[in-house]
């Protein structure tokens, strides 16, 4: 969500909330139940750890993915860099800071925190941030879902350091603008940001 976008959401939460999350960049995304737990347990940050890992694929798509763990749980958000909404967030990054906003997916709770993944860090990912040429992103949308189906997978993106080793992944997508518009909508659901 854009700083605009996140106030808009915040204007009947308590002003200390919005005073927090004013001007902030914010990813939000959905966990189970058992992370969710473990995270308000720990007041959220504490025990937490979040990184930044970029691959490209071979048809040539870049993609970055965010990722929480806690204990034995990750969180993973995929953003591919090719998409201009994701270039936009990364060069507005250079001038604000990242919050996450986790909810539990089955219920109506969130967490929302300020990132520990600083400016420096995201603005490094711009390297990668270029559009694609028609023929090349006909080549990624057709590898898409099996990029969506990998990241799912708990070996995929390694544990935090001195993290358990992972058991359960949720994971949040931002679908490239290609892929919505050659899918069906009923496979728009929970889970997917844009």
């Amino acid at each position: 969500m854009t700083p605009a976008q996140v106030n808009a959401a915040m204007a009947s939460y308590p002003e200390a909330v919005r005073n927090e999350l004013a001007g902030h960049w914010t990813l939000c995304g959905d966990v189970c139940p058992k992370m969710f737990a473990g995270l308000q347990a720990a007041h959220g940050e504490h025990g937490l750890h979040e990184r930044i890992t970029a691959f490209s694929t071979p048809a040539g798509g870049s993609y970055a993915v965010l990722m929480q763990q806690r204990q034995g749980f990750q969180h993973r958000f995929l953003l591919p860099l090719f998409e201009p909404k994701v270039a936009a967030f990364l060069a507005a990054m250079a001038r604000g800071t990242l919050a996450i906003s986790l909810a539990n997916n089955d219920g109506a709770d969130a967490l929302v925190w300020r990132s520990r993944i600083k400016a420096p860090e995201l603005l490094a990912l711009q390297v990668l941030a270029m559009p694609l040429s028609q023929a090349v992103r006909e080549q990624v949308v057709m590898e898409y879902f099996r990029v969506v189906k990998d990241m799912t997978e708990p070996a995929r993106i390694p544990p935090a350091p001195q993290g358990e080793a992972v058991h359960h992944v949720s994971l949040t997508i931002l679908m490239p603008d290609e892929t919505l518009r050659k899918c069906d909508k009923r496979l728009m659901g929970c889970g997917m940001m844009g």
